[in-house]
């Protein structure tokens, strides 16, 4: 029997909270976006869950999702919508929801209009559209800009009939939505990523109406992502910021083994290069020594400099999510770039290793080469005899090359909190670009300053204390910034690469399509554990789950306790990273996380 929450928690301030739920074919998001709406609907909240119906048959986020595009067939098209209204009609009848479809409050010719309208428009007049308040013009780069790599909004023909498409969609929501705040009256809507762009116009819309909104996302470590929900207000940038802004209140706090363990398995998923969101390759199986592979004199010391793909940054910008020129040393990578060459070239005592960021080329994810990409290779013609390049296609995995690595030097990437982690020092430029503490890094905000703190960062070397710091700030990301839904979600995200899954899989859709979506409806939990930190946030207003008004303390342990706790973690990520293979000169990482066993 499931049982109310409303029942178990004092009665309080309830809302009525419009659920946004188009892309119910993403079974990995439709069904840990359920669990919140159920779990918020027990608490006594009042839930109007709202799907596509094919209103967006032209585009969405599902046809992507299964490799489809507006240029697609259009019956291969309307499978996904078949697969999404049988998805959603399975959950609302599942979860007991009520609701519509958009297509509920569109009329015929609402579609007609969109398309019309759209198709009168010049590019720059689309880029410009507005309605009722809401920069849809905007808001439709999103997708486009991520889909082909874009490193500006300079499309060319395909890439302006790919983002007209997404624009229809865009303004359809307009119109449906605008019905739906005028006909429900939420008080509260709640999206899965509000980064997608028919989201993203709901939030607006939402904004317009003096209505807070929240966005889902899966959790951040790999060993456990699905398993895991960010639940924040605004939008994924925001979240991140405020779960920083609280990172004074968890700067002394022992970080509990359980955790540290919890946090060890995301970086063991990453090692093993084999997850969708792992860029790096996996470690080699045999020895290998970075200095024989790229001719590094022993009496040099290596430095790493790691790019960031640019594309996300550029789609964030276009929509209006992030600060268009944020005050930094370099205004942006490749002039950093060019400036480390030189510094190189002044300093024969150093080698520098520049590492193009993996998804700039095609990769498990994407099979788009950014423009990125295109611009490095022709900067990279001529390099001092001390640079070198470590391109993705050398297969290289970026945990070989930490075992000789002396300082990383980083741009924005999530490099900077990994190889602090592993205690190597990492120097950056622009701490507004990082979604962690950057006093877990140095930070130089001059080209003096970035010198020295190169400098201070070879003198200082590996640190004990810079990998607790960093394992206490990723228990704040990684769990307690998340909500758990384990108990109602427990598949392992890694469990589709198995051969025996896949076929199993294959024979269960052709018998009954949906069996494995009926089961994680039958297997979920009466009630989530996580089911009073849910309601509270939503119930207060909370912008994150660690905000004031909401985080509970579990009991702490002493420092002691943590630092045995963590000797054998970072021992065990020794022995997985290196084990008998690596190079273990003195001082080497390999050599260092070994001494901890």
């Amino acid at each position: 029997m499931r049982i109310p929450c409303a029942e178990i928690y004092p009665a309080g301030c309830t809302v009525k909270i419009l659920f946004f739920a188009p892309h119910a074919a993403v079974w990995v998001h439709a069904f840990p976006e359920a669990l919140i709406a159920e779990t918020l609907a027990q608490c006594g909240h009042t839930i109007v869950y709202v799907s596509c119906g094919e209103a967006l048959q032209q585009v969405c986020i599902p046809m992507n999702a299964f490799g489809l595009d507006h240029l697609s067939p259009i019956d291969a098209r309307r499978k996904i919508c078949g697969l999404c209204g049988e998805q959603k009609r399975l959950l609302k009848q599942e979860f007991g929801f009520a609701g519509c479809d958009l297509t509920d409050l569109l009329a015929p010719a609402d579609q007609v209009q969109a398309k019309q309208m759209v198709d009168a428009l010049s590019f720059e007049e689309c880029m410009a559209l507005t309605i009722e308040n809401v920069p849809v013009g905007k808001l439709a780069l999103y997708e486009t800009i991520l889909n082909r790599k874009k490193t500006s909004i300079d499309f060319d023909a395909s890439d302006q009939e790919e983002y007209r498409a997404w624009l229809q969609g865009a303004v359809t929501t307009v119109t449906a939505g605008k019905r739906l705040f005028e006909r429900e009256q939420p008080e509260c809507i709640a999206v899965y990523n509000s980064l997608y762009s028919v989201n993203h116009v709901m939030c607006r819309l939402a904004s317009m109406y003096g209505v807070p909104h929240y966005f889902l996302h899966a959790g951040g470590n790999l060993s456990r992502r699905l398993q895991t929900l960010m639940v924040g207000r605004d939008e994924a940038y925001a979240y991140s910021r405020q779960i920083v802004d609280r990172w004074a209140h968890f700067r002394n706090r022992p970080c509990p083994p359980d955790i540290l363990r919890d946090i060890t398995k995301h970086f063991l998923v990453l090692f093993g290069g084999r997850s969708v969101f792992s860029y790096s390759p996996g470690t080699s199986r045999e020895p290998f020594d970075v200095r024989n592979r790229f001719k590094i004199r022993m009496d040099q010391k290596i430095m790493v400099a790691t790019m960031s793909s640019n594309d996300e940054r550029i789609a964030a910008k276009a929509i209006g999510v992030l600060a268009d020129n944020p005050e930094t040393l370099f205004p942006d990578q490749v002039d950093w770039i060019k400036w480390l060459i030189k510094f190189a070239d002044r300093r024969p005592d150093l080698f520098l290793l520049i590492r193009v960021h993996p998804r700039d080329f095609p990769n498990k994810r994407e099979a788009v080469k950014s423009e990125q990409a295109k611009n490095l290779q022709t900067l990279f013609r001529q390099l001092p005899s001390n640079v070198c390049v470590n391109w993705p296609s050398d297969e290289i995995s970026l945990y070989d090359l930490a075992n000789e690595t002396s300082v990383f030097l980083n741009a924005w990437s999530s490099v900077g909190k990994e190889m602090s982690l592993l205690g190597l020092p990492v120097v950056i430029y622009a701490p507004a670009l990082v979604y962690y503490p950057s006093e877990l890094n140095y930070v130089g905000a001059t080209e003096r300053e970035f010198i020295e703190q190169i400098d201070q960062a070879l003198r200082d070397g590996w640190s004990f204390d810079r990998c607790r710091a960093t394992y206490r700030w990723l228990a704040v990301e990684y769990s307690y910034g998340l909500i758990d839904i384990a108990d109602s979600y427990p598949p392992k995200e890694d469990r589709a690469r198995s051969i025996l899954y896949r076929i199993a899989a294959r024979l269960e859709r052709l018998v009954a399509p949906l069996y494995q979506q009926e089961q994680d409806c039958k297997r979920r939990a009466d009630r989530l554990r996580a089911s009073q930190m849910v309601d509270s946030i939503f119930r207060s207003g909370a912008a994150t789950p660690v905000a004031p008004e909401v985080w509970i303390p579990a009991p702490e342990i002493s420092q002691d306790e943590e630092a045995r706790a963590l000797r054998s973690e970072l021992a065990l990520i020794g022995q997985a990273l290196f084990g008998a293979r690596a190079i273990h000169r003195q001082g080497t990482l390999a050599a260092r996380l070994e001494a901890l066993a």
